[in-house]
């Protein structure tokens, strides 16, 4: 593949790593609006982010598993169809069963999105430096979107909390440029999905890496109940009781996670070299701790900005890092499977982080839930290495 096919290649993954992640910002800033309309409560809006990521749970390993066998392009081409009809289709609904359904029918598509993009850019990059590189460059540019996208959303959904569902049609042009995608064939791997996980499964005990990809997907959970529980339910639903703020300005305030995330993805994590740094991935659950313990003191909108600024950072490091170590987990035979494995952990917390925080927001306060979530990140922060290395020493001898 020459240069400036790699290019293209590189930048077409991006734009469905990009199309994925408007999946909960998207709807962020709208969520007061949105319970009013549908006529629930806070304590159950969350269920509108997490309905989505449910389906990735059950399908992942299979989503990985049918690219591995059939191909990457087949597979994303249709998770972007599945993902773009039914959440564009939430614009039309008008009850909050209907939302929920949609919500979950465009979870469908997830799995190959995201978890598929990472495992290719693995692929396309098979240099240790250059794939570090590329994956840095790919979640910065998802940072990115994840930032813009709350304030665009914010701006939509001031003429109409149900608008922002329309913001999902991007899916359209770029599941018309999936169909060039080149990376990805088939690897001929088992008929049978239950062989091909055995194999897998083998394959990662050589290698020794399947204890720490259980870690991996532990801490890249609470990494991801952190910004799409705390950051991007809990946030607007805090703003909006304690400061009055509008959806515009709930917007931009959410996007300082992102700000933060961008930061070390560029910029610290070139630096970071050998598997699973896992001090610096510490280091990243205690800025989370940090930043949230911010947010619960906050007294304005721009001081939750900056806890949410520094919980962002924490996230950029633990979710580069995991990453990079889960493309590494397995052989190239593999990682598709793998990986999706990986996607698996993320869409649980995806699901559990939503409704935890909203339920949280309305039993207990929408300030105390973040000091709630600050304590669940530093019993993390403590006690995640010392469980890894037992559990090696016991699998492993």
């Amino acid at each position: 593949m020459n240069r400036r096919t790699r290019k293209e290649q590189f930048a077409l993954l991006v734009s469905v790593s990009c199309l994925t992640t408007t999946t909960l910002p998207a709807l962020s800033p709208a969520l007061p609006e949105l319970a009013e309309a549908l006529g629930v409560s806070i304590t159950v809006v969350g269920w509108v982010q997490g309905a989505v990521s449910f389906p990735g749970i059950l399908t992942a390993v299979l989503v990985g598993y049918l690219a591995d066998r059939f191909g990457g392009r087949r597979v994303v081409v249709v998770c972007v169809a599945a993902f773009t009809v039914f959440g564009a289709a939430g614009f039309l609904a008008d009850s909050f069963p209907m939302l929920i359904v949609l919500r979950l029918l465009q979870g469908l598509g997830t799995p190959g999105l995201m978890g598929l993009s990472i495992a290719l850019i693995g692929e396309l990059f098979e240099d240790e430096k250059d794939r570090m590189r590329f994956l840095g460059m790919n979640l910065a540019f998802v940072f990115m979107v994840q930032m813009i996208m709350p304030a665009l959303s914010g701006f939509i959904a001031t003429g109409g909390a149900f608008r922002t569902f329309l913001i999902y049609l991007a899916g359209i042009p770029i599941g018309l440029w999936a169909l060039r995608l080149k990376v990805g064939r088939p690897k001929g791997v088992a008929s049978s999905p239950l062989r091909h996980v055995r194999a897998a499964r083998e394959d990662m005990h050589r290698k020794r890496t399947g204890v720490d990809l259980l870690g991996l997907m532990a801490v890249t959970g609470l990494g991801v109940i952190v910004n799409a529980g705390a950051s991007m339910t809990a946030v607007p639903l805090f703003l909006d009781d304690a400061f009055g703020t509008g959806s515009a300005g709930r917007g931009l305030v959410v996007s300082a996670f992102q700000a933060g995330a961008i930061v070390t993805a560029l910029g610290v994590l070139r630096f970071i070299k050998g598997r699973i740094s896992s001090r610096v991935m510490t280091a990243g659950l205690w800025l989370m701790c940090i930043g949230l313990l911010v947010v619960y003191l906050a007294r304005f909108p721009a001081m939750v900005s900056l806890g949410l600024a520094l919980a962002g950072a924490g996230f950029g490091l633990v979710v580069t890092l995991a990453q990079r170590d889960a493309i590494a987990s397995a052989s190239i035979t593999y990682r598709g499977l793998v990986v999706l494995t990986w996607v698996a952990g993320v869409r649980v917390s995806q699901v559990i982080g939503p409704p935890m925080a909203s339920l949280m927001t309305g039993l207990i306060g929408p300030r105390s839930a973040f000091l709630m979530i600050a304590a669940i990140a530093a019993l993390a922060a403590v006690s995640w290495r010392p469980v890894r290395g037992w559990l090696k020493r016991m699998v492993y001898g």
